[in-house]
């Protein structure tokens, strides 16, 4: 995983690579993780090599963010539900940058 903080952007945007709905069980997460690798896998893939291996490693990370956010919060993949999940701390950081943007003079 890229870090080892959540926010509601990276966990949407895995639950878009994995092609979830906006709920999800356990059993459906991990079923679409194993069929994605199947159709993704090198030896069954139809485009380059290059291509099924960044897509593998999108869909790895992708269900590492998932399964973080699963464990901690539940299994609605909205965004407004994604954002409300998340600890004040994050929802505070999301808000303040959305607002701010990145300003170094607010850092």
């Amino acid at each position: 995983m890229e870090s080892d903080t959540l926010d509601s952007k990276k966990v949407y945007k895995a639950s878009k690579a994995l092609d979830l709905g906006e709920r999800a069980s356990i059993k459906d997460i991990k079923k679409r993780y194993r069929d994605l690798l199947k159709k993704w896998h090198p030896d069954k893939c139809k485009e380059s090599p290059e291509r099924c291996k960044e897509r593998t490693d999108e869909i790895v990370t992708a269900y590492e963010v998932i399964m973080t956010y699963c464990e901690n919060y539940n299994y609605s993949f909205t965004e407004k539900d994604i954002f409300n999940n998340l600890p004040t701390a994050t929802k505070m950081r999301e808000k303040w940058e959305k607002q701010y943007g990145k300003d170094p003079l607010w850092s």
